[in-house]
């Protein structure tokens, strides 16, 4: 049941689709008119937030605040391992599996597949997110978009989309959707009127970052990647107002398991209720918070036996450098590492084969061309935990 929080909703003109975009009567028992989505601007709308929303966001914001004071120095490396997680929980609520350890061998492999193709992408552009999380613009969500698509759709990359989308109903086309979002002459207004909500210092940076996406959705502005894209804004919002310091936290984990209260989540917002999208949000995050604690304790662990491994070594040999630099490159080779960790290649070599005898890393098939490559199996193993982890992710005790 919609709340009255007086939030606008979306409202509908009636269109044709025409012959050019797809159209065709044969394709469509229901005719060819239909209801297209008029977006309602919401760069000043006045928000009437519900006392328990409120409370919400603020357990949200002391949760992830007692987090980022646990994890400490820590959180350098883990960021990179907290970023690929949430590009490949993201991915896969667009139906794109690329679990993360293939994720890391296709990090250094050029023949990656597609799926591994995409989800490198999406890790591309949820770091450019965060790093224009101080002036979200519109040009700065198309340079999302075109990290996320300049390697698997270079045509599509950073360009608004210039037809007729829709949700559900695929091969009958818009007539017979569900959900029609707005005409292309629609989009930039739509966008600029979100760049000036996000913009706003009114409201709980958590709601406003929820809120934000669910907008971006409804006004699906790419003819692909809208769904990784607004889910990077997420983090860019979370960044630039400070909520989170420095960590990624892959709230997509805690979403892609009940993707359909996502999907439900998105609809209410249509219709003018923003709470079930904040709800799904908190309990999304409470859950990453959860788990991204538990693989917190897992990396000390690591580092603690790693260095146990390696201690007997001269403080300054290589092997050191390299056991630093693998939770934020757990495979690796003499070529990657060689401006990491500044060695002769033929010493990183040659340090590498001790450390598989020290149990720090384990080889892997090796290419047809170029050099052998190694895995930090100990790493793999913490990753597959979260992701086992994460299939029943919710609630906020």
């Amino acid at each position: 049941m919609t709340r009255n929080t007086a939030w606008p909703a979306v409202t509908f003109e009636r269109l044709t689709w025409l012959i050019e975009e797809g159209g065709d009567a044969r394709r469509s028992v229901g005719g060819r008119r239909y209801d297209s989505a008029v977006i309602p601007e919401i760069g000043d709308a006045s928000m009437l937030l519900p006392s328990e929303v409120a409370l919400i966001s603020e357990d949200v914001r002391t949760a992830i605040a007692a987090f980022d004071l646990r994890v400490g120095d820590t959180l350098g490396p883990l960021e990179s391992l907290l970023v690929r997680i949430e590009s490949s929980a993201s991915s896969r609520i667009e139906n794109v599996a690329a679990p993360v350890p293939d994720l890391l061998i296709g990090e250094v492999d050029s023949d990656q597949g597609r799926s591994v193709a995409d989800v490198i992408g999406n890790v591309g552009a949820t770091s450019v997110a965060i790093d224009l999380s101080h002036d979200i613009t519109p040009d700065a969500i198309l340079g999302i978009h075109r990290a996320l698509l300049r390697d698997t759709h270079p045509v599509l990359a950073g360009r608004w989309r210039n037809e007729t989308v829709w949700i559900g109903s695929y091969s009958a086309g818009p007539p017979e959707a569900e959900f029609v979002p707005p005409a292309v002459p629609r989009i930039e207004e739509a966008i600029e009127d979100l760049c000036f909500f996000i913009d706003r210092t009114d409201m709980p940076v958590f709601v406003q970052a929820m809120v934000m996406h669910a907008q971006f959705e409804t006004i699906h502005p790419f003819p692909d990647g809208n769904g990784r894209v607004g889910r990077a804004l997420i983090h860019a919002l979370l960044r630039r107002d400070g909520l989170t310091k420095s960590a990624t936290l892959p709230i997509s984990a805690g979403i892609v398991s009940q993707k359909h209260r996502y999907i439900e989540a998105l609809t209410e917002y249509r219709h003018g209720d923003f709470v079930p999208i904040i709800e799904l949000g908190a309990d999304a995050t409470f859950a990453a918070l959860r788990n991204a604690s538990h693989l917190f304790d897992d990396v000390v662990k690591i580092q603690e036996q790693w260095r146990e491994r390696v201690e007997d070594l001269r403080s300054d040999a290589v092997a050191h450098r390299i056991v630093a630099a693998l939770l934020s490159h757990p495979v690796v080779d003499s070529e990657t590492l060689e401006p990491i960790v500044e060695a002769a290649r033929s010493t990183i070599a040659s340090t590498l084969t001790d450390l598989v005898h020290r149990r720090v890393l384990q080889p892997i098939e090796r290419p047809a061309r170029g050099p052998q490559r190694y895995v930090a199996h100990d790493v793999v193993r913490a990753l597959d935990a979260f992701t086992t982890r994460s299939i029943n992710p919710f609630g906020r005790h």
